[in-house]
C-alpha cells in the first residue's frame, strides 16, 4: 500500500459513509478516504456488499476506498472460510475489530487467518488489511495497544486505526489522552506503519487528533447532520477539512 499522504502535509481526512450518495457528499467536500460501514453494527459494523460497490462505483477512482467488515469474534473462522467475506472489488483497504478477541485463544492466529481468507476469497487480491486499536480496549475485551502493535508489526500491516469501541462514552482522548498517544503514535510511525486517528471525533477534538501528526483522521459522527447515524452533509466534510488545514499551520503544544 502506498503512503496514506506524505510528511510535510496536513493530515488527510477520512469519512466514513453509508451510501453512495454519502460518498459523493464526502468527495464534494474534500474527503481524501472514504470509508463504507453500517454505524447501526457496532463501531466497524460492515455493511452489505451492494452497498460497498455502489461506493465503489460512485467514487469511480477518485479517492481509496476502505471497508469495515465487522469484529473478529463475529466470524466463524474455519478451513472451508465459512464466515469470512470476499473483498469487494475496488476496495483497497478493510479493518476487523477485535472486541472481545482477547477472550479468544490465539487471537494473533485466528486475526491473521481470516485475513488471510478474506483475501484469498476475494478476486481483489490487492487490498491490504488494517490493524484496530481500541482506545477503551479494557471495556471491549480488546487485545492491548502495545498487543495490536506487536501483531501488526509480525504480519506486515502498513496502516493501523485507533478508534474507540464505545460509540456513546466520549471522545478517543477521553480513553487516551493526547500527551500520551503521542508516544504510542511515534512507536507506530517508527516501523513505518501509517496511523488513522478515529474515535467520535469532533470539534475540538478534530483538531487535536490533527495536531499529532497522524495519516488521517477518520470521523463519521462529525461529518453528519442528524448524529451518527444522519446523513454525510458536504458543507460539514468541508469545514472539517478546513479545519484540519489551519490546525496544522501553528501548532500547539499538547
Amino acid at each position: 500500500m502506498t503512503k496514506l499522504k506524505s510528511s510535510n502535509e496536513a493530515p488527510g481526512l477520512l469519512v466514513s459513509v453509508r451510501s453512495a450518495a454519502e460518498a459523493l457528499a464526502a468527495l464534494a467536500g474534500g474527503a481524501d478516504v472514504i470509508d463504507v460501514k453500517e454505524p447501526k453494527q457496532g463501531s466497524l459494523g460492515a455493511a452489505d456488499d451492494e452497498t460497498i460497490s455502489a461506493v465503489v462505483k460512485a467514487v469511480g477512482g477518485r479517492a481509496p476506498v476502505s471497508a469495515a467488515l465487522g469484529e473478529l469474534v463475529d466470524l466463524s473462522i474455519s478451513s472451508s472460510g465459512n464466515g469470512t467475506r470476499a473483498l469487494v472489488d475496488g476496495v483497497s483497504l478493510f479493518k476487523l475489530g477485535l472486541a472481545g478477541s482477547s477472550e479468544l485463544n490465539d487471537w494473533q492466529s485466528r486475526w491473521q487467518q481470516a485475513i488471510d481468507k478474506t483475501i484469498s476469497n476475494s478476486s481483489n487480491r490487492g487490498g491490504k488489511a488494517v490493524a484496530v486499536v481500541y482506545a477503551d480496549w479494557r471495556a471491549a475485551h480488546a487485545p492491548s495497544p502495545q498487543d495490536v502493535l506487536s501483531a501488526a508489526i509480525q504480519h506486515g500491516c502498513t496502516a493501523l486505526l485507533i478508534d474507540t469501541w464505545n460509540k456513546s462514552g466520549g471522545t478517543l482522548f477521553d480513553y487516551w489522552p493526547a500527551g500520551e498517544l503521542r508516544h504510542f503514535l511515534a512507536e507506530v510511525k517508527s516501523h513505518n506503519i501509517s496511523v488513522v486517528l478515529a474515535g467520535s471525533l469532533n470539534g475540538q477534538s478534530v483538531i487535536t487528533a490533527a495536531q499529532l501528526a497522524p495519516d488521517l483522521v477518520a470521523v463519521r459522527t462529525a461529518a453528519c447532520e442528524g448524529g451518527r447515524t444522519g446523513t454525510v452533509s458536504e458543507r460539514r466534510v468541508r469545514e472539517l477539512k478546513n479545519a484540519i488545514a489551519g490546525s496544522t499551520r501553528d501548532v500547539a503544544a499538547i
